[in-house]
């Protein structure tokens, strides 16, 4: 990743060694650091993407650290690695804004993870502003619709219960971002908001994700590990795309939710946990409930506060202020002087159906602005399907692309997918999203593909 910088700070010579050697194999630069003494003056210096820290390294505190991180502008996440689980550490450090808490040993495989967790967030060192998914980002929903004021309004009003939150809405509209606000305006909002999202993570994974490890539960659980629920504790757990979530798992799911109580996977005991669930989808749940992909019983417990987000398309009067505030936002991320768009494009902008949403038209945006010339976003400037600027197709979609006047439906769909695709880098998660459908839909679709030889 060039230009992208590892911050170890690990008192070890063997761990730094160790670290560095795996962290510079996957195309990062790193810096090391043997004590805590100059951790602050080397962060603002180098600006690096990730910080790996040792709770345990002298002369460094990490709470003190994770202050600073949020105080400078940088775009920069702390992993804090502890020889040994403290729970009133790891709820502190999650609240204040950590990537996570793992304990030590840490295997390759979870070195790997996170790496590419940071860089699937998009955290560039050509970006500013403070990571996205903190829980320190301050919360700002634009809209001037009716609907949606009237669903800001119910949800702040409901913020300082403990009822469960379920949102319901396409992808892309913004569910998280309520989710947030709901913490935000809670009296939990000074403690942790933490993220899950059941879609990106394999069955296993998520079992161990949400619930923890205990050390030796598993092949590879090569030290006890916290789950979403324990670093979540006095404070708020988003379980993004709740439908996508299987079945055997919805059960041990409603069990925490009932007795307020986790079992670690392996573990002998259980844990007292305090937290707010929200849950988000993007499916219509009483669908799934009768396809026998969603538990009934979950579902009441989850849909104690209910919120349908619109789609775009039915929120016309947010289509002028979010165009405003992308233009405005991504001008000043990328150093572009970028005042508006013309007429036309905004013409042109608004006949688009928007199938990904608010977040599809963020990406138009952002494109548009690097592109922008004079000052002024032009139609052109836009790429979309029919302005005559459309990316040229990739040598392994030539086949379904050459006559696109005879395209079949199916044809169509595959285009789509490649499409979406190439856009978010080929992240699948992220890909899924724009399009509206399951990450398990989007990958059985990629594995049809490949079986008939077409992808």
């Amino acid at each position: 990743m060039p230009g992208q910088r590892v911050l170890i700070i690990q008192e070890s010579p063997k761990k730094r060694i160790e670290y560095t050697k795996l962290i510079e194999n996957l195309g990062f630069m790193v810096d090391v650091l043997p004590d805590g003494s100059e951790a602050e003056a080397v962060l603002s210096k180098i600006e690096p993407t990730l910080v790996i820290a040792d709770t345990s390294t002298p002369i460094f505190s990490p709470v003190d650290f994770l202050k600073k991180v949020n105080k400078i502008d940088i775009l920069c996440q702390v992993l804090f690695i502890s020889p040994q689980p403290v729970f009133e550490d790891a709820v502190e450090l999650m609240k204040h804004g950590a990537l996570d808490y793992l304990i030590d040993p840490v295997g390759k495989e979870q070195i790997e993870f996170y790496l590419q967790k940071v860089i699937v967030k998009g955290n560039t060192p050509s970006s500013k502003g403070k990571y996205a998914g903190s829980s320190r980002k301050k919360v700002k929903i634009i809209t001037n619709d009716t609907e949606v004021h009237r669903l800001l309004k119910l949800a702040e009003k409901v913020a300082d219960s403990t009822a469960s939150v379920l949102i319901q809405g396409e992808s892309g509209t913004g569910k998280e971002l309520f989710a947030r606000f709901i913490h935000e305006k809670s009296d939990r909002k000074h403690m942790p908001f933490v993220a899950v999202n059941c879609a990106a993570l394999p069955e296993a994974l998520l079992e161990s994700e949400l619930f923890g490890h205990e050390k030796g539960a598993f092949t590879g659980a090569i030290s006890t590990k916290l789950g979403k629920f324990e670093l979540a504790h006095k404070g708020t757990l988003l379980l993004d795309e709740i439908s996508e979530m299987q079945v055997h798992l919805q059960a041990k799911l409603l069990r925490v939710l009932q007795e307020k109580t986790v079992d670690r996977v392996g573990g002998i005991k259980s844990v007292n946990i305090d937290v707010r669930i929200i849950a988000t989808t993007n499916r219509t749940i009483e669908t799934a409930i009768k396809e026998g992909e969603f538990r009934e019983d979950l579902y009441y417990r989850l849909n104690t506060i209910p919120l349908l987000i619109p789609p775009l398309r039915d929120r016309r009067k947010d289509f002028d202020p979010l165009c405003a505030y992308f233009i405005e936002k991504y001008s000043k991320i990328d150093g572009r002087n970028v005042k508006g768009m013309t007429k036309e494009a905004f013409l042109r902008l608004a006949s688009e159906k928007f199938s990904g949403n608010i977040r599809e038209l963020e990406n138009i945006i952002h494109r548009a602005v690097l592109l922008a010339e004079d000052g002024q976003i032009k139609p052109c400037d836009l790429l979309l399907d029919n302005s005559g600027t459309q990316d040229a197709p990739s040598e392994e979609n030539n086949n379904i692309t050459d006559n696109a006047d005879h395209k079949t439906l199916k044809d169509m769909e595959k285009t789509m997918i490649y499409h979406t695709l190439t856009e978010t880098g080929g992240n699948r998660t992220n890909a899924a999203k724009i399009l509206g459908i399951s990450v398990r839909t989007l990958r059985n679709k990629l594995n049809e593909y490949k079986k008939t030889k077409e992808l």
